[in-house]
């Protein structure tokens, strides 16, 4: 294994950001592009509805159910029980969705009078349904995590890959990506339909702002200027210099070089998915990116998925938990707090995994079910009263 401790290079925090005042050069414009991509982990999340939620209606009916016996505190001691044996798969101490937080739909008149009740629904579907909610939690990455991670990962990035984020959220990573490294191509697969309808509302604006920015670029080297050493008044106006050719030098923030076809054909480079990550295809993907902080019950189906659909050589990188596969090499691990608030591993594909013994589940997150429970009840009261 391979760790990386990190270094005195690495990011703590975010820079200031200095608003790009004029653009001179290409640079310029690339660096107004990389800010706007940055924020929208507070964005607002709406509730889905019941009546038109599509795939996610089962998801609903038994989110409201077990919603309902955790809110009653008469039915308080039959959710402790019917929690207790798939804590596992819970990210945190409740469901997030069952939360005030959550993105379930408000029953202000009560339920209806064939509302699903807890009791209706199976162990495997209640496990299930626990799976689905923590996919469904929302994180992303600082600017300067980001950086670090871009910094980290370089070295490793042929350019003309193709990068693959599942669980691509508001295109964040996406955008970046495409903006920092010199893939040919980053696509962003995302489950849940408004995330994916503000990744492509933020890649319009990103191409326009491009397209404004290489616009007054190309103005401000295009304006006439006196030419030296005339008289008074003989001046005449000479053009600067031309635009920047699409094959003009583009430096990356990384360090590396492109050209400005970079900027010019970046919407042919990023596309967004709406899709479930375990459809997506994979196979010409040259780095996968899972920002897996909330997938601990999925890591060993991923693990799989990714071993028998990815290319040898390929890249995945993930969040917090590891890859328990045999056909992963550990390239680095970054522990939490190096270059991201929580630990980043990097693999390589090697090797068919054809005849290699598997490793047990790896249930990464199981708490003590008697500590949990005092938690839970804790976090109940809470509720009771507030």
């Amino acid at each position: 294994m391979t760790i990386d401790t990190g270094t005195p290079c690495f990011r703590t925090e975010d820079r200031a950001a200095v608003p790009v005042a004029a653009f001179n050069r290409p640079e310029d414009v690339l660096e107004a592009m990389l800010q706007s991509v940055q924020g929208g982990e507070m964005h607002v999340r709406p509730l889905m509805d019941l009546k038109e939620s599509g795939r996610f209606a089962r998801f609903v009916e038994i989110g409201l159910a077990l919603r309902r016996a955790f809110r009653d505190p008469a039915r308080r001691d039959y959710f402790i029980a019917r929690m207790r044996p798939h804590l596992r798969f819970v990210i945190g101490v409740l469901p997030a969705s069952i939360q005030r937080h959550g993105m379930l739909p408000q029953e202000t008149a009560g339920p209806a009078p064939d509302a699903l009740r807890l009791e209706d629904v199976g162990d495997a579907e209640l496990q299930q349904w626990l799976v689905d909610d923590g996919s469904l939690i929302y994180g992303e990455m600082k600017r300067y995590e980001l950086e670090n991670y871009f910094d980290a990962i370089a070295p490793f990035v042929q350019p003309g890959g193709k990068m693959i984020d599942l669980g691509s959220g508001l295109g964040k990573v996406v955008m970046s990506a495409a903006l920092a490294l010199p893939f040919a191509q980053c696509t962003g697969v995302e489950l849940l339909g408004y995330r994916h309808a503000m990744a492509q509302e933020r890649l319009a604006r990103l191409l326009e702002l491009g397209q404004r920015g290489m616009a007054a670029l190309a103005a401000v080297q295009a304006a006439p200027v006196p030419l030296q050493g005339m008289a008074q008044g003989a001046a005449q106006g000479v053009a600067q210099l031309a635009p920047p050719a699409p094959d003009a030098p583009l430096a990356l923030p990384t360090g590396g070089t492109a050209t400005v076809r970079h900027v010019l054909e970046l919407g042919t480079r990023i596309r967004f998915i709406e899709q479930d990550m375990f459809q997506a295809d994979v196979s010409d993907a040259s780095l996968v990116f899972i920002y897996s902080t909330c997938f601990a019950p999925l890591m060993d189906a991923l693990a799989a998925k990714l071993a028998r659909e990815v290319q040898q050589g390929c890249l995945v990188s993930c969040t917090t938990f590891p890859l328990s596969h045999p056909a992963f090499r550990l390239l680095r691990h970054f522990p939490a707090q190096t270059i991201a608030w929580t630990g980043v591993f990097l693999y390589e594909r090697v090797g068919a995994p054809d005849g290699l013994p598997l490793p047990p589940p790896a249930y990464l997150y199981a708490p003590d079910p008697d500590e949990w429970e005092a938690r839970a009840r804790a976090e109940c009261a809470a509720y009771d009263i507030s």
